[in-house]
């Protein structure tokens, strides 16, 4: 009888579970693949090898996300978690886990409350979280040791544990043994982030209230059939994200909603189930607005540089970081928002907000229970001013988001049962298994996606086309530099215009005399049936036309149903001329073709990228002074130290210590890396094979745009030339 062959199974969420004598290993760790391995035989794994990336860049996720699995395992199992990774990992991990197990380190929260101590429900931070450090086990302070046992390998990359071994080579391939046989080998450029099949396009008629809630997630981080718990608040039709759960911008993207309509974060606490989608939202298109606490912002950077392998320095540039202040009203996308620290084992922040005499709460992942308070007061945890305030829940607001997940650090279900039925009516519940609420007690779990949007009715805000419009103004990059006193003139400018789907926006060959900008829906750009590129919010085209009477070079063809905003030529160019703007259309009229479409679309990175992206890239390319014959040596020295290059055709070979260690060819990107390190001393060498042509790319051009694209930066810092 022939022997068992071990399993392997690729999980969904990404990562893969070997079966071997020492129980199921599993090798990578992307978030949220705790709730593929609770529904697996064998269960949630003990022992995790971390593969030698320890983020994918590629889709803005880490690849050693162990909160959970350890939770799991010493909540649950009472047991430890074996973590197989090298020494230099050992560290980042330690860090990342510190912060999310135990907190931060340095918490002072007096700056953050309006008037310090004196501050209505001022919290002593360092106390409850030690507190809640000594309640995770019996007899006294818990201790990362206590949850995690690390094996490093030595040496020669072994790392060794009952009768499995783990062997590591220097490019990152894992070959696995078991009881003397191989059962696993794994190469180093092998993706161990298996993605789900994209969302299906579905056409969905969304409008964003003008003040609302969209439930993205309504489930804990232990509940395999459900998201974990996540919201999006609409203020004045915009968006703004509240810890999103992983994949849901795609996931809105699927259905039209386009990622610039949400251009901000609220991060309540730094709990994987509510941060982990906060990095890669992030770290997609342009800057985003990230609001909280300033502990909860240097927390959260320890943790994304220790997982990116960035330092938290870069990071930050990365960030628009919006500092809110306890006890002091914020005003954002118009509406009127407070903010509050909850009772929770690590920093955590509520949010209340109110438009038009509206108002909502949420309360995060807090302990709100008046029995546990007032314990905590006589324990001498909690001041009086501390108690009282926590006693005082907003219970009274038109809408409530209250979370309901697990004790002891989470609001038990019974205490919300117990609530008036007039509060009951009011609330939907969010971290939550179904399972948890009792029948008939009155409580509903909140609904999840677009269509259950919850409107609390505002009626629209005055002049609301022309706020639209501004938007566009102020949110376009390209009018970024622009004078405030030029918003004037391109509200008087421009016109607003709906399209439905197939709809043709101009044809190639028409005479050229409007510039168009994408406010909802998607433009296909078409020539000869080849869709070369697709505009969404914030794309623009029709540059071509302002500074030649060049006729159209390809048809715009509406996508799904969209409103264009559009400039008169004339208007365009009074409106830009002599600005920033002017050089980058320019630029962008002059150079963007299809053969550097094409050089860009071979290139890995930049394929990637969302067409506003594509473009304004174009406008810092520029074809490189002349073709290289074979045999050229390209030396990046001197004033060829300050550009990149992209091959436009041919190929290009790189030396490093006189060996030949790789070719590149149409679409491959070199000179990147100087501007991540300048003084490294490695040096490569690159060779023209065959008569090649490049573009160049100036450095600080680049600097400036990765510094405004978080994800491509993220990408770029990977380069190896």
């Amino acid at each position: 009888m022939a022997a068992k062959k071990p399993s392997q199974i690729f999980l969904s969420r990404g990562g893969m579970v070997i079966g071997s004598s020492s129980g199921n290993l599993q090798l990578g760790i992307p978030p949220e693949t705790i709730k593929d391995t609770m529904q697996m035989e064998g269960g949630v794994p003990r022992t995790f090898i971390v593969p030698k990336a320890m983020f994918d860049v590629q889709h803005g996720v880490a690849l050693a996300e162990m909160e959970f699995p350890v939770y799991y395992n010493f909540f649950f199992r009472k047991g430890k978690t074996r973590i197989v990774c090298s020494a230099k990992q050992r560290t980042r991990i330690e860090t990342v886990m510190a912060e999310a197990l135990f907190g931060p380190e340095e918490a002072d929260p007096v700056p953050e409350f309006a008037v310090g101590e004196n501050t209505p429900g001022f919290t002593d931070l360092k106390s409850e979280m030690e507190y809640f450090r000594k309640s995770m086990r019996d007899g006294g302070r818990v201790e990362l040791d206590d949850l995690v046992e690390f094996c490093v390998p030595d040496r020669r990359g072994k790392a060794v544990f009952g009768e499995t071994e783990v062997r590591f080579d220097p490019h990152g391939n894992i070959r696995i043994y078991d009881q003397g046989k191989k059962i696993a080998a794994i190469g180093g450029d092998a993706p161990v982030m298996v993605r789900k099949s994209p969302p299906p396009r579905v056409s969905l008629d969304f409008q964003p209230p003008v003040f609302g809630v969209t439930t993205l997630g309504a489930g804990h981080g232990f509940d395999p059939n459900a998201d974990t718990s996540g919201l999006i608040l609409w203020v004045n039709h915009r968006g703004m994200m509240v810890d999103p759960p992983v994949n849901s911008t795609e996931k809105l993207a699927a259905v039209g909603v386009s990622p610039k309509r949400i251009d901000k974060i609220i991060l309540t606490h730094c709990h994987a189930d509510h941060d982990a989608g906060t990095l890669q939202k992030i770290f997609q298109e342009g800057k985003i607005h990230l609001y909280t606490t300033r502990t909860i912002y240097r927390s959260f950077m320890k943790k994304a540089a220790a997982l990116t392998g960035i330092e938290a320095g870069r990071l930050e540039r990365l960030v628009d970081f919006y500092p809110v202040c306890i006890g002091k009203p914020e005003i954002i996308g118009g509406g009127i928002f407070h903010f509050h620290y909850t009772l929770h084992s690590i920093p955590t922040i509520a949010i209340q907000a109110s438009l038009a005499g509206k108002s909502l709460v949420y309360s995060s992942d807090t302990m709100n229970d008046p029995q546990f308070i007032n314990q905590l007061h006589a324990e001498g945890v909690l001041t009086k001013n501390r108690r009282d305030f926590l006693l005082n829940f907003p219970w009274d607001r038109d809408l409530v988001f209250h979370e309901a997940g697990i004790p002891p650090i989470h609001t038990p279900m019974s205490y919300l049962c117990s609530l008036p039925r007039d509060v009951r009516k009011r609330m939907y519940l969010v971290h939550v298994n179904p399972d948890s609420v009792p029948e008939g007690c009155g409580l509903r779990i909140a609904p999840t996606g677009l269509t259950n949007t919850v409107d609390l009715g505002v009626s629209p805000m005055p002049r609301e086309e022309a706020v639209e419009m501004l938007d566009v103004f102020t949110g376009v990059e390209l009018f970024a530099q622009l004078p405030l006193e030029k918003a004037r003139e391109f509200l008087l400018s421009a016109r607003v215009s709906e399209h439905r789907a197939s709809d043709i926006i101009f044809s190639r060959g028409d005479v050229g005399d409007a510039f168009y900008i994408v406010m909802s829906g998607e433009i296909d750009i078409v020539l000869d049936d080849r869709i070369l590129t697709t505009y969404d919010t914030g794309g623009y085209f029709g540059e071509k036309c302002l500074f030649s009477d060049e006729k159209r070079t390809a048809t715009a063809r509406v996508k799904t149903d969209a409103k264009l905003l559009s400039i008169q030529k004339e208007e365009m160019l009074s409106l830009i001329r002599g600005t920033a703007a002017e050089s980058l259309l320019h630029q962008i009229a002059d150079f963007q073709n299809v053969e550097l479409r094409d050089a860009v679309q071979d290139n890995p990175i930049l394929d990637s990228l969302s067409s506003t992206q594509k473009t304004r890239l174009h406008g810092l390319i520029r074809p490189f002074s002349r073709a290289l014959q074979s045999g050229e040596v390209i030396a990046l020295k001197g004033s060829a130290a300050g550009c990149a290059y992209l091959i436009r055709e041919g190929g290009v070979d790189v030396y490093h210590r006189r060996s030949r260690i790789a070719t590149l060819s149409r679409g491959g990107l070199f000179g990147v890396r100087k501007i991540f390190r300048p003084k490294e001393k490695k040096n490569f060498l690159f060779v023209a094979r065959g008569k090649t042509a490049l573009y160049c790319i100036e450095h600080d051009g680049l600097k400036r745009y990765l510094e405004d694209n978080p994800g491509v930066y993220v990408k770029m810092y990977h380069s190896l030339y």
